[in-house]
Parts: structure tokens; sequence; C-alpha cells
């Protein structure tokens, strides 16, 4: 399972949501990412998971749905929390 670095995550969350190019919303983007990914630990996803690419379009989703709030209506959406459910029964394996 490959780790990314809070840099490269940063980029590929950027990716994922279309924002490439901007470094503009950096730091309130590098908040989300951190807020979901500790949403996700708390629901159970070891941090090897939730740190890695495997997680990196849930991560996305995520930050896309605390980007797109209205007041006093924060919610993760469906897949979002489906995706969290699946990545909290992936387990850290030696690589062969």
């Amino acid at each position: 399972m490959v780790q990314l670095a809070a840099a490269e995550r940063l980029a590929k969350v950027k990716t994922a949501l279309g924002m490439n190019g901007n470094d503009y919303q950096d730091e309130t983007l590098s908040v989300y990412i951190d807020e979901v990914v500790e949403f996700m630990m708390d629901a159970g996803v070891q941090r090897e998971v939730a740190e890695s690419t495997a997680a990196v379009g849930c991560i996305a989703i995520g930050v896309n749905d605390l980007w797109n709030y209205s007041s006093g209506g924060v919610r993760f959406s469906e897949y979002f929390k489906s995706r969290v459910v699946q990545l909290s029964y992936k387990r850290v394996t030696e690589n062969v």
C-alpha cells in the first residue's frame, strides 16, 4: 500500500476535484483533508490505509462534501460513508 505525504495527498485531491494549478485554497483544502482523514480513522480505518493511495478518492469526496456545505447543513454523502466502511475492512499487509 503506497503511503502519501501530506503534500502528495493534497495534490491528488486537488486533481480529483479539478483544482489543479491554483494554490490559493491549499490551506483550506489541507484543513478539510485532515478533518476527513481524522473522521475516517475515528470510523475504524487504519491510519496506514487512510493515508494511502487507496483512500484518495474517498478523501476527495469527503472534502467535496465539506467544501459544498450550506449553513448548518454539513453532511457527508452516502457514497463517502459507504466507502469509509469499505476502507475500515481493508487491512495493511506486508508487500509480497
